[in-house]
C-alpha cells in the first residue's frame, strides 16, 4: 500500500513539477518517475492491486470476528474517516492540491463494514456459523450486482458509495464519475463488500478456536509487524502526508531548489 501510494505521489504530483509532463531525459530520477507513471496505469498493477485488496479486506473481515466491540471500533473509525475527509477538503481548497478530496475512501468503507458486521452479529446473537452463512449471502448479492446490474443514468448520486465508477468491463458509470464524487480515494460497497465478507465467511473455519494457525512462527522477529498491526490506523492516516513532506523536502533542497515541487 505504501509503495503504491508512493508511485501515485511521484507520477501524479511531483514528477510533472520536477521534469514536466513530457519528462524524457535520461537521468535516474525521471526514469524512475516514468516507471511509477507506467505502474499506475498498467494492467499488472490492476491485478496485483485487487489481490492485495482481497487479502487486506479479507484479513479485516477475519479481525472483526475476533474483536470484542465492532460497534465501538466502527464508530471510532467513522469519526476518523470524516475528519480525514475534511483534511483532504482543506488541502484541496486552501492549499490548492488538486484531486485529493476523499468522500468515501477506504476508512469510510471499513467503518461501514465494521458497523454492518456488528449489526449482523447482534441479529445472529454472535452465532459465528450463522454470521458466516449471511456473509456468503452478502458475497453472492454483491457479485451479482457487480456483474449483472448497471445503475441507470438517473440513479441518485448518494448511491455512488454503493456502485463503482466503472463496471467490470471498464465501462464508465452512467450516473457519476469518481472525479466529481471522491477523486482522492474511493472504495464502493460493490464489489468490495465481497472482499471483506470473504474473511468473515472463512473466519469460523480458520479461527474457530481463536488460536494462531502458525504458532511456531511466533517470536521476536515478528515484533515490527505486530507493532504496525496494532497501529495500522495511524500508519494509514499519516503515511501519505509523511511521504509527501519528505518528497517536498527533497524537491526543495535538491531538485527544484527553493520550491516544494507540488
Amino acid at each position: 500500500m505504501i509503495l503504491d501510494h508512493l508511485t501515485i505521489l511521484l507520477s501524479d504530483y511531483f514528477a510533472p513539477s520536477w521534469y514536466g509532463y513530457g519528462y524524457y531525459r535520461l537521468g535516474l530520477g525521471d526514469a524512475f518517475s516514468r516507471a511509477c507513471y507506467w505502474w499506475t496505469l498498467s494492467d499488472l498493477r490492476t491485478v496485483i492491486h485487487n489481490i492485495v485488496l482481497l487479502f487486506f479486506f479479507g484479513i479485516s473481515g477475519i479481525s472483526c470476528t475476533l474483536s470484542r466491540s465492532n460497534r465501538k471500533r466502527g464508530a471510532q473509525l467513522m469519526i476518523v474517516a470524516i475528519l480525514y475527509s475534511f483534511c483532504t477538503l482543506f488541502a484541496q481548497e486552501v492549499m490548492n492540491i488538486g484531486g485529493i478530496i476523499t468522500v468515501f475512501g477506504v476508512l469510510n468503507f471499513l467503518a461501514v463494514c465494521m458497523l454492518l458486521y456488528a449489526l449482523i452479529a447482534w441479529a445472529c446473537k454472535n452465532d459465528s456459523y450463522a454470521i458466516s452463512r449471511i456473509a456468503v449471502g452478502i458475497i453472492g448479492i454483491t457479485l451479482i450486482l457487480y456483474f449483472c446490474f448497471t445503475p441507470p443514468a438517473n440513479t441518485p448520486k448518494i448511491f455512488a458509495i454503493v456502485f463503482p465508477p466503472h463496471d467490470f468491463r471498464g465501462n464508465p458509470s452512467l450516473f457519476y464519475t469518481q472525479a466529481e464524487f471522491s477523486p482522492g480515494d474511493l472504495f464502493t460497497l460493490v464489489p468490495y463488500l465481497a472482499y471483506y465478507f470473504v474473511g468473515v465467511a472463512v473466519a469460523p473455519l480458520l479461527y474457530g478456536k481463536r488460536r494462531s494457525l502458525l504458532p511456531k512462527l511466533d517470536g521476536k522477529w515478528s515484533a515490527p509487524m505486530r507493532f504496525i498491526g496494532r497501529h495500522a490506523l495511524i500508519v494509514y492516516v499519516l503515511h501519505v502526508a509523511l511521504m509527501a513532506l519528505l518528497l517536498a523536502a527533497i524537491s526543495y533542497l535538491f531538485i527544484t531548489p527553493g520550491r516544494f515541487g507540488i
